[in-house]
């Protein structure tokens, strides 16, 4: 069997910090599917797809000793309506027990690679109807919290500190953004907050945190409780390609430690 990871793996890209991304040789790493898929696209989008999509394999690759090209990802079924079309992403081949999960962004992104179930999620900082949003996506608690803030700066990284952490348990969970929002209370005057999924039977108990980002973005990370115990709270940041300049890093890294960390603006979940 592949080696495999003892504790969550948290991985950043920016698709301009490796040209070989670009490259015929690199893209001969994707799947018949997501070649179909970037012929689609127009091409900047296409150029930004392609990069995501080898960083994710090469990351995987040499994580798994096995290559890009032979690594299959597929998804596992929703656990709301049992589709394979929509559940959260999984590694099909080789066979290990490892989840993972993906944000893509217009010029980067994160994966996330675990023992156990997880999510993430990273956000840019936009211009957003911060009153309809706070209204209809946080419940009163967050809203209480949001409303602590005077400076309107303050207040939109308050929201994406809550958005993110919600979309990180859903894509967890596998349910995606579905159902009231209000619902799911991520405390986010915490720096590592419990969430409750009472859609589990029996109920099941999350953590969220945000590790560092740049400035202007936002990410979360959600994992079960019970396997952040077991596995000594390890969250490893990691950036890809890997540095080639400088000392070595220390290897691994606990969650704020990270030089390397680098989400980019959202695109897609």
């Amino acid at each position: 069997m592949p080696p495999t990871t003892a504790t969550t793996q948290l991985w950043s890209w920016t698709a301009g910090e490796a040209e070989s991304v670009r490259s015929g040789a690199a893209r001969r790493l994707l799947s018949h599917e997501e070649r179909r898929r970037a012929e689609k696209m127009r091409p900047g989008p296409a150029a930004d797809f392609t990069a995501g999509r080898v960083a994710v394999r090469s990351i995987l690759a040499d994580l798994l000793d096995t290559p890009g090209h032979e690594i299959e990802i597929t998804r596992h079924p929703c656990p709301g309506c049992g589709s394979a079309d929509h559940g959260p992403p999984r590694i099909a081949r080789p066979d290990v027990p490892l989840w993972i999960s993906l944000s893509y962004a217009d010029s980067g992104g994160v994966l996330a690679v675990s023992p156990a179930p997880v999510g993430v999620d990273v956000e840019s900082h936009r211009a957003v109807d911060l009153t309809g949003l706070t209204r209809t996506a946080l419940g009163p608690a967050e809203a209480a919290w949001l409303d602590g803030f005077a400076a309107h700066g303050d207040r939109v990284r308050g929201f994406y500190r809550c958005w993110t952490r919600k979309e990180a348990v859903l894509k967890a969970i596998g349910i995606g953004l579905a159902g009231d929002l209000r619902h799911w209370n991520t405390r986010p005057w915490l720096d590592r907050a419990p969430v409750r999924d009472d859609t589990a039977s029996p109920p099941q108990r999350w953590l969220v945190e945000n590790p560092p980002s740049e400035t202007g973005t936002t990410v979360a990370v959600a994992r079960p409780a019970a396997a952040v115990a077991a596995n000594d709270d390890a969250l490893t940041l990691l950036a890809w390609p890997p540095r080639q300049a400088g000392p070595p890093q220390e290897s691994p890294q606990k969650s704020g430690q990270s030089a390397g960390f680098a989400p980019c603006r959202q695109r897609n979940a």
